[in-house]
């Protein structure tokens, strides 16, 4: 455990907490985590995590404005759902970008873990942009994400890491269920 782990431990766990509540400075303190964890997986060589930090802090931007712009039209961006076409556009996606990345990863990388690292960063990275659009799936990818993080982080020995993606899963079945009560359309998921 180091200091940057828990730095990142920390930043995350706060900012998963503001996005189950809709607050939003889960932007902004999860810039903070995932600047943290970007340079974390670096050093773990977990490289598709690491450039997956990346694009959390360009979709941080993105989903702060996002959450700004409606906060300052008073008008609340409502929880939306995608429709069974979008959904397997999104995991056909998940699944072809996780393929190629894990191809890059094994070949061209001294990656640890490559299959499960793309895999798992392809996930977050579809639940981060769904997120940013308050689309409630970005939930179910979380939870999916969260699972395979506890394992890889247990293998990788950042047992501090493991135990706040075993909260993390709690706070996203929390997210989901949270964000499906509250939608206006009050639609019963899966």
């Amino acid at each position: 455990m180091s200091l940057l782990e828990v730095t990142a431990v920390i930043f995350s766990l706060a900012c998963v907490w503001l996005a189950v509540k809709k607050h939003i400075l889960n932007w902004p303190i999860g810039i903070i985590g995932v600047t943290a964890y970007m340079l974390l997986f670096y050093k773990q060589k977990l490289y598709a995590d690491m450039l997956l930090q990346v694009v959390f802090i360009a979709q941080g931007i993105y989903g702060w404005y996002n959450w700004l712009q409606r906060k300052e039209n008073t008008e609340e961006q409502k929880v939306m759902y995608l429709n069974f076409k979008e959904r397997a556009v999104y995991a056909t996606l998940i699944l072809f970008i996780a393929a190629v990345w894990a191809y890059a990863l094994q070949n061209y990388t001294n990656a640890a873990s490559p299959y499960i690292d793309a895999f798992a960063a392809t996930i977050s990275l579809a639940a981060n942009w769904l997120l940013a659009k308050k689309n409630i799936e970005n939930w179910v990818l979380w939870i999916l994400a969260d699972i395979i993080y506890i394992g890889l982080f247990w293998y990788k020995e950042l047992y501090l890491s493991s135990g706040i993606y075993a909260v993390f899963l709690i706070l996203s079945i929390k997210g989901l269920i949270d964000w499906n009560k509250k939608s206006a359309i009050k639609k019963v998921l899966y």
